[in-house]
């Protein structure tokens, strides 16, 4: 019955790989529910802000004025009546160099945005490799418990043919309820990872998780492709609708209005016609509209720089550390490794022969 239990245990996690679909850390990416999400938002978000600027650089509408007068006496009196319409329109590429920075200005946004999908990716990938470093620990963990378990059959043997006291038999009993009390724990919280992974895509809880894709630990990492690529195509729009900005504002004429009427007196009929022309030369808005978009370019220059230098900086931090943790890790790996071929047989031959305590040998475990 209780190597039953124990093979139970041992393959409540592992075996179930074998019963149903298995995923690796590709097919959660691509059946993420959360970046779907991020895309319709930012895709909406851009036809909003597109619509809002297309509304913003739109025409003035047509104006159209009237007005009546009336004169005379009480009794002898007549109308004048007057109608009028106007309207401005911009000249040449006005409204194109208009559309063009406010479309690039949204397509920077757009990019931004985008950083959102780069950072549920690498929280997605750190959860799927905790989820199969904290796997494979409890495999490990299974092969302790087992060791203990086998060692507390051979000694209730023991105890029962008189060869061993109590007190030896229950030390080991408590050693291998502690175990298996905290094995239980650490497959659960396996498997609330694997659930937690699986909440974030459209999968069904039933599949299980490959864990045969999982980066290799390594002192440095490739740089595949241009970490700061998002931040450099933003930029890139940016100042480009900087450039159709000034380009806009270094028109001498930009607009005009036309506007046309008719005036009913009363001995005549007066037609008219007349054309509006602002003289931007004789205002320095213009020349102030241009000196500002050339300190904006400046200063998203050095924001650009400067957030890549603060960035280069926190990766070589990174990069350090994930050196120096490697190392530790080698020299761990290769203390166990020593212990398990060297001192822990030398433990096990020492409580055979009565040598050392219980206690020490549980210890050594």
């Amino acid at each position: 019955m209780r190597k039953t239990t124990q093979i139970i245990m041992a393959t409540l996690l592992f075996t179930q790989l074998s019963f149903s679909e298995v995923v690796g850390l590709h097919e959660l990416l691509e059946n993420a529910q959360q970046p779907k999400q991020i895309k319709r938002i930012i895709k909406s978000e851009f036809e909003a802000m597109e619509s809002q600027n297309l509304a913003d650089i739109e025409e003035k509408p047509f104006v159209l004025n009237h007005s009546v007068s009336r004169f005379g006496g009480p009794i002898n009196f007549d109308f004048e009546y007057e109608i009028a319409v106007s309207k401005e329109f911009k000249l040449g590429e006005i409204k194109e160099l208009e559309r063009e920075a406010s479309r690039l200005n949204n397509q920077a946004d757009s990019i931004e945005q985008e950083k959102f999908l780069v950072s549920f990716s690498n929280r997605l990938k750190n959860s799927y490799h905790h989820y199969c470093l904290n796997r494979n620990y409890v495999e490990e963990f299974q092969n302790r418990y087992e060791r203990i378990s086998l060692l507390y059959d051979k000694k209730q043997r023991a105890y029962e043919e008189g060869e061993i006291a109590k007190t030896e038999l229950l030390q080991i009993e408590l050693e291998k309820r502690t175990l298996k009390s905290k094995l239980n724990s650490f497959l659960q919280q396996v498997e609330d990872e694997k659930k937690a992974l699986f909440d974030l895509t459209f999968f069904t809880k039933n599949k299980q998780l490959s864990c045969i894709d999982t980066y290799p630990l390594k002192p440095e990492f490739n740089e595949d492709t241009d970490i700061f690529e998002l931040t450099q195509k933003a930029y890139e729009k940016r100042i480009d609708s900087t450039k159709a900005s000034l380009q806009r504002h270094s028109k001498k004429i930009d607009t005009v209005e036309v506007s046309t009427g008719y005036i009913r007196e009363v001995e005549r009929d007066v037609y008219s016609v007349a054309i509006s022309i602002p003289l931007n030369f004789s205002t320095r808005k213009s020349e102030y509209e241009r000196a500002s978009l050339m300190h904006h370019s400046s200063a998203l220059t050095l924001q650009h720089e400067q957030i890549k230098l603060k960035k280069n900086h926190e990766i070589s931090i990174l990069k350090a550390k994930l050196r120096r943790v490697y190392h530790e890790i080698l020299s761990q790996e290769g203390n166990i490794d020593s212990f398990k071929s060297r001192l822990l047989p030398l433990m096990k031959k020492s409580y055979t022969y009565g040598e050392s305590t219980v206690v020490e040998y549980l210890l050594s475990q």
